[in-house]
């Protein structure tokens, strides 16, 4: 019964191929699901990719477009002129201090920021274009000024002395304030500065712009364009300290050194210079005068002896370490080369220098360690030592002249007491003498002396007075006279005995020329005596012989207010004058005004504290030096390389990007701009882009 049941239900599938209709409808549905799931999943994925991919496009374009701009400077699209004065037509960028950013100017303000509107159409589930910012910052060291270039101007210490490019401190008189006066075409051009500057009095502009990337601040009124960052600050009393005092080079007076030494081999010597018309001579006797590395000192005494305290330059003038070449770039410069020896010109009270017409000067200071290279400097402290002197020093040696050479015919003295020598007779007054009897006419009569015990001067000491003193007797009518060997004038007479029967003679002129050429010995000076061309029986008795001398040592002498560096009256300077390092000059006037000329060149490269300036700036300076910069450390690629970094920032679904936005890709740029030509300026389109690195930000 059982078992027949069982067997009828098993005849019968009705129920199985209801479970396996089940299965495949449950298999279908979830295959089904899962592939539309997947579906849905891509094509969200899909719209999401669009709107990455977007952006990615917008900052790539954006880059492109911001190097184009590079390339093209003011003929790329969209370029606005700016506001101030300059030479704005083939303008690229170059790192230059002309007033300008990477994409020119927006009004007098640097432009650094490229803002591209809308750059990508909007893609995916966008709602909106996409708009793009390009934010350009230029690589230190890489520009138009080569190695080392860039500018400091974030030192916020007023009172560092080179925390800023150019001070001036002057209140009062003629020496005082900045008077500025840009050359160019049409309505002028920059005159370019990088740094901060400051003016205890006033600042005046004239014919065009005084443009710097660092901040303007006087005490005193402003007059004519200034373009800083940020604006200037005028008529703002007490805002500008004097700034604090640097270090002298000198601890005390170096090595004399007489510039005739070095008139045949051109290359002079660091030391003590006091002679500014012999240095004058021997300098410009040269077509090129290089003056080595090392410290030096110039302490001028001309004028108190009727002349000049100053040194002009009619040459071409290198100081420090050489290497030819045109100016600027004949001698290592301290921005560039680390370390190097260079020069230091130290100036003691009103000493100075003035440039002719022919002035062709460059002057590379010493490395410091990254301080500023100290290159021209007044001395700030010292003053004139109380004079020494020796008196009645009579000569250790004295040599008769005898015999006949030379269209001369000596007589013979005769001695009394008989047997003495001759320096012994005429040693001091007293009764041994030397008497000569004059045997023809024209005869002559004529001694040397030497050995005065002079070694005791210093060598670059100034010589006030040097009296030498006679003792003596004549019937001739011929007059007794001296001469200081290889000096002139010579044959000076010695005056008629006084009452005590000494006569005077003044020889400080000469001996103090000597001097200059190194230290007394014994051998000199030579002074001669001498009566020539006596009339026969005539006599001549000499009881004494005594040279007195009054000197003032050489000595570190605080500067005095005067045009430490000025042209010549009348000038039309068209050389160059390049100072590669630091300028101080707290007492000195810098007036460089070339006159009509336009190819003269005028530069400090670290600096100026002065205390007044009058500078004209010439038009190749808009792609040479700046006129005052305080550079950056920093190791370049050279002149003719500008380095900058790129930085885009995507703002997504907006009409703008003035702001904000996505930081999406930084890049690294290198233009190189092929040999100038006759405009001495880089040309639009003509540089060679490389990109030196791409980053996208994820």
């Amino acid at each position: 019964m059982n078992t027949r049941t069982w067997r009828g239900a098993a005849k019968d599938d009705t129920g199985a191929a209801l479970i396996f209709a089940l299965i495949i409808i449950t298999t279908i549905a979830l295959v089904g699901g899962v592939i539309l799931s997947q579906g849905g999943t891509n094509f969200r994925a899909t719209v999401a990719l669009r709107g990455v991919a977007g952006t990615s496009y917008a900052s790539d374009a954006a880059a492109k477009v911001a190097i184009n701009n590079l390339r093209l400077g003011a003929t790329a699209p969209g370029w606005t002129t700016p506001s101030f004065p300059g030479q704005w037509t083939n303008w690229v960028y170059t790192n230059n201090a002309d007033g300008t950013g990477c994409f020119g100017a927006d009004g007098t303000a640097p432009k650094n920021t490229l803002e591209l509107a809308n750059i990508e159409p909007r893609a995916g589930r966008q709602t909106a274009d996409t708009s793009a910012r390009v934010e350009c910052t230029a690589v230190p060291g890489t520009g138009i000024f080569g190695a080392g270039g860039g500018v400091g101007i974030d030192n916020s210490d007023p009172t560092d002395a080179f925390g800023r490019a150019l001070t001036t401190i002057g209140t009062s008189g003629a020496l005082q304030g900045m008077t500025l006066k840009p050359l160019g075409t049409g309505n002028g051009a920059p005159m370019p500065m990088r740094g901060g500057v400051a003016s205890k009095s006033y600042i005046t502009v004239t014919n065009g712009a005084l443009v710097t990337d660092g901040y303007v601040v006087a005490e005193g009124a402003c007059t004519g364009q200034i373009v800083s960052n940020p604006a200037k600050q005028c008529n703002a009393a007490g805002t500008v300290p004097v700034p604090a005092t640097p270090a002298s080079p000198l601890g005390s007076v170096p090595t004399y050194r007489d510039p005739a030494d070095y008139a045949g081999s051109c290359t002079f010597a660091a030391g003590y210079y006091n002679n500014a018309a012999a240095l004058t001579a021997a300098v410009n006797g040269c077509s090129e005068a290089r003056f080595s590395s090392g410290a030096y000192y110039f302490d001028f005494v001309d004028s108190e002896h009727g002349g000049q305290n100053e040194w002009m330059i009619n040459t071409r003038v290198i100081g420090g370490e050489y290497l030819g070449g045109g100016i600027p770039g004949s001698c290592k410069s301290p921005i560039q080369y680390d370390p190097v020896a260079g020069v230091q010109f130290v100036f003691g009270r009103d000493s100075r220098i003035t440039l002719g017409d022919r002035a062709h000067v460059e002057l590379c200071g010493p490395s410091n360690g990254g301080e500023p290279p100290m290159t021209i400097y007044q001395q700030p402290t010292g003053s004139t030592p109380a004079s020494d002197s020796l008196s009645n020093r009579s000569a250790g040696t004295v040599t008769e002249k005898s015999g006949s050479a030379n269209g001369f015919k000596w007589t013979t003295s005769v001695r009394v007491p008989v047997g003495a020598t001759p320096q012994q007779a005429i040693s001091a007054p007293d009764a041994s003498s030397l008497t000569y009897t004059i045997a023809g006419n024209n005869d002559d009569v004529g001694l040397d002396l030497n050995d005065f015990g002079l070694g005791s001067i210093p060598a670059g000491s100034d010589i006030s007075s040097a009296q030498l003193r006679v003792k003596y007797a004549k019937t001739s009518a011929r007059s007794l006279t001296a001469t200081v060997v290889g000096q002139t004038p010579a044959n000076v007479a010695v005056t008629a005995p006084d009452g005590a029967g000494w006569g005077t003679v003044d020889l400080a002129s000469q001996l103090r020329t000597l001097l200059q050429d190194g230290a007394f010995t014994a051998a000199s000076p030579t002074i001669q005596l001498r009566l020539l061309d006596a009339t026969k029986l005539d006599t001549l008795t000499i009881d004494a012989v005594q040279l007195s001398v009054t000197w003032t040592p050489p000595a570190l002498r605080a500067a005095t207010d005067v045009t430490v560096v000025g042209l010549a009256s009348g000038s039309n300077f068209a050389g160059e004058f390049v100072v590669q390092g630091a300028t101080w000059a707290p007492h000195g006037y810098i007036a460089l005004d070339p006159g009509s000329d336009n190819n003269a060149l005028v530069s400090f490269r670290w600096g100026i504290v002065a205390l007044g300036v009058d500078f004209k700036s010439q038009p190749p300076q808009l792609y040479g030096y700046p006129l005052v910069s305080i550079p950056r450390p920093g190791r370049g690629l050279g002149p003719k390389v500008t380095v900058v970094d790129l930085v885009v920032y995507v703002c997504v679904e907006q009409g703008s990007c003035a702001s904000g936005g996505t930081k999406a890709l930084t890049s690294r740029v290198m233009i190189t701009d092929p040999p100038y030509g006759a405009s001495n300026a880089p040309v639009p389109g003509q540089r060679q882009i490389k990109v030196l690195s791409w980053a996208e930000q994820k």
